[in-house]
């Protein structure tokens, strides 16, 4: 017998509504979050970078550099 066939419209084999995702899909907002945090990650690592760097290197004493 078809499930179409009965005329009952209360009992549906899927019902429209919110669907579950796979566990694997990853939503919009999921990979808006990452980018997020991955530019987040990447002001860190540029804000330790321009620390590191940006120290001028010692001036060597003048009687060194003559010897």
């Amino acid at each position: 017998m078809c499930l179409h066939c009965l005329g009952d419209d209360s009992t549906q084999v899927n019902p429209e509504g919110p669907r579950r995702h796979h566990p694997s899909e990853v939503t919009e907002r999921q990979a808006i979050d990452k980018r997020i945090q991955n530019m987040r990650n990447l002001k860190k690592q540029k804000r330790k970078l321009n620390k590191r760097f940006s120290r001028p290197s010692p001036l060597p004493e003048p009687g060194l550099l003559w010897t």
